[in-house]
């Protein structure tokens, strides 16, 4: 048994890993800070040394033998322990170092987490920084995320989500939107009007509110939906419609009058602003770092 370990290493086990995981060589190679035949180097080498097929290769994709699923599971858990091990080995060290990958929605991104990073990287100067901004719900596992910001409600149950902060929300309008079709005064009244609608949160075009401390919905419709705030943003300002968007994409155009609030006794829910990671026992403490930087900096939105 030593004789069959001495032929294959650590690395040969945490390329197969994370290649399962990622499920293709080419981002493992990304992760791992190598090439992609290197990555394929150590697969093969790990598959010739066992003396099995761990992995079945097709030009468009990768599926795991039986005896691969079966070799991942029981070797996953021993990097697992060993990953929190060196962590925790380390946790008492001064520098903090090592590669963070976050992802987070592109406004967000632009206009809190693009000020925000900075700082954090001055009071850590060893950690490498790898930031994904889309505006799309980001598979942290497959894409090897160690945190990401959601804005929302949160469906996945198998990731861990810690809360940072609540988003107020806006009701807003252009004045010359406004000045063409008028104010609404009830969100009834909003089936008259063309409602820009933000997609990330939800496809349905449906727009809740409170009232009387009861959270109510109505449906709404309009010639504009997407999945980026900006664009909605801009609209509104060219007087397309009135849109719901939170506050931190249209707070300063509404300080500057570019738009105006309305509907200013229904106040929307505010939308709940998460960090999460996947599930795991020990979190890194690179991750704990980064978590509480950003509960100390957006506790206040």
């Amino acid at each position: 048994m030593l004789q069959k370990m001495q032929q294959y290493d650590l690395l040969d086990l945490r390329s197969f890993i994370t290649v399962v995981e990622v499920g293709a060589f080419n981002r493992a190679a990304d992760m791992l800070d190598t090439s992609t035949a290197s990555v394929s180097r150590r697969v093969s080498n790990l598959e010739k040394a066992l003396g099995v097929k761990l992995l079945n290769r097709t030009t468009r994709k990768l599926d795991l033998s039986d005896t691969g699923m079966q070799f991942y599971t029981d070797t996953l858990a021993i990097f697992r322990a060993l990953d929190e091990a060196e962590e925790k080995a380390q946790s008492g060290r001064e520098i903090v170092k090592g590669k963070i990958r976050v992802a987070a929605p592109l406004s967000f991104g632009m206009r809190c987490i693009a000020p925000f990073l900075p700082k954090f990287m001055h009071q850590y100067p060893e950690l490498n920084v790898q930031l994904l901004l889309e505006d799309r719900q980001t598979d942290l596992v497959a894409e090897g995320i160690d945190v990401a910001i959601r804005i929302g409600n949160l469906k996945d149950s198998s990731l861990v989500a810690t809360s940072i902060s609540s988003i107020p929300r806006v009701f807003c309008a252009s004045s010359e939107y406004i000045g063409h079709h008028g104010e609404p005064h009830e969100p009834a009244e909003l089936v008259d009007h063309n409602c820009l609608h933000y997609s990330l949160i939800s496809t349905r075009e449906e727009w809740g509110f409170l009232k009387d401390e009861q959270e109510q919905s109505i449906e709404v419709s309009g010639t504009l939906s997407t999945n980026n705030g900006e664009v909605l943003k801009e609209a509104a300002i060219q007087g397309i419609g009135i849109t719901l968007l939170p506050s931190f994409i249209v707070s300063e155009a509404i300080e500057d009058g570019r738009l105006v609030k309305v509907l200013a006794d229904y106040e929307p829910e505010p939308f709940g602003l998460y960090a999460i990671r996947p599930s795991r026992q020990y979190t890194p403490v690179k991750v704990k770092l980064l978590i509480d930087a950003l509960k100390s900096t957006f506790s206040v939105i």
